[in-house]
């Protein structure tokens, strides 16, 4: 019966031990590209993990050009992030401490403190602009995906892997339908065509696949609805029997703080805690921003809501309800990407 219904349960201790041993590692562009919102500890654990097997990864096309077009954009914006606070402290000194007129007065220890802080946010900004020209985490990356990079489509293929998108988003077929909100077309079709490059790999590698996602959204994972917190259960069931049905291969998926937890368990990884912890509240942070952004577009404005109440007496009660239609994987919990010694996520 495990066997039939495979797709709706997490897999065995052993079966997940097996897939480390022989399968192939992948990764979305998200895990290569949030290496640059890590600290440098944490960054170079994450960049040496996949070196260290560069001679079982591969990287479908479509990912790879993502992280090549988008790595830039990504550090720029941790530069600003580096920046804005740099004009918080420069101006919370000027108005607030500076001026001897009145309290709050810091000691000097206190105010050495301060000065080392925003030494520190200065170099933390000049180390991260200048990965723009050298960048040595891009190096070891392209380095250890050298000669494992899918091939890029033709433009026909392109086009029909588009419109096979789209008709799959119109089903809400997974994966990539989610990104329809956030992306414009022909953008949004890119975890499509990434996840067929995946399938095709395996294919004909005939291997097992470990692919590694930061992508939090509904078309990668089944997420129980809840008033005050949603429960990440495990991968969509659909997308583990689309591709067992058409590589004939078995598929996990992880987030890079649960591939680290199970590389620990089931590599040997040598992986702090910290790290650990430290992506772990980074990929939170990210969820909790999405979920608010999409509160906000969701919510209707006074107005709005007014006139939905009164041309319908039934509109604000169904508006209340719950219309999560994914799928629960049985048996599962919010660790269910977990690994099953010690746990995965």
């Amino acid at each position: 019966m495990r066997k039939a219904l495979r797709h709706w349960f997490r897999p065995t201790e052993a079966e997940e031990r097996e897939l480390w041993a022989n399968g192939i590692f992948s990764f979305d562009a998200s895990v290569l590209l949030n290496i640059y919102g890590y600290s440098g500890e944490t960054r170079n654990e994450l960049v040496n993990l996949i070196k260290n097997n560069s001679d079982r990864i591969r990287l479908p096309h479509q990912f790879g050009l993502e992280y090549a077009r988008n790595r830039s954009v990504v550090i720029m914006k941790q530069v600003s992030n580096y920046r804005k606070a740099e004009e918080t402290l420069e101006h919370f000194r000027e108005s607030q401490i500076d001026p001897k007129r009145d309290h709050p007065y810091l000691t000097e220890e206190s105010l050495r403190n301060l000065e080392a802080i925003m030494r520190e946010l200065s170099d933390g900004k000049k180390e991260l602009e200048k990965l723009i020209k050298c960048d040595p985490y891009a190096d070891t990356i392209l380095a250890a995906f050298e000669g494992k990079l899918g091939p890029a489509p033709s433009s026909e293929d392109l086009t029909k892997l588009h419109e096979e998108a789209q008709r799959r988003y119109d089903r809400k077929c997974p994966p990539g339908y989610a990104d329809l909100g956030e992306k414009g077309i022909p953008d949004a079709y890119g975890d499509y065509v990434g996840w067929s490059q995946l399938i095709e790999m395996a294919r004909t590698d005939q291997k097992d696949v470990v692919f590694v996602t930061d992508d939090s959204k509904e078309d990668w994972w089944t997420i129980l609805r809840g008033e005050k917190r949603d429960r990440t259960i495990g991968p969509r069931p659909e997308l583990i029997e689309e591709f067992f049905k058409l590589a004939n291969q078995r598929l996990w998926i992880y987030r890079s703080e649960n591939f680290l937890r199970a590389a620990k368990i089931f590599a040997d990884a040598q992986i702090r805690d910290e790290a650990i912890e430290e992506i772990k509240q980074r990929l939170a942070s990210q969820r909790e921003l999405r979920k608010a952004l999409a509160d906000l577009k969701s919510t209707p404005s006074e107005s709005q809501t007014s006139k939905v109440e009164r041309e319908s007496p039934d509109a604000g009660e169904a508006s209340r309800k719950d219309t999560s239609r994914s799928p629960i994987t049985v048996g599962d919990s919010e660790k269910s990407e977990t690994p099953t010694v010690g746990e995965k996520a």
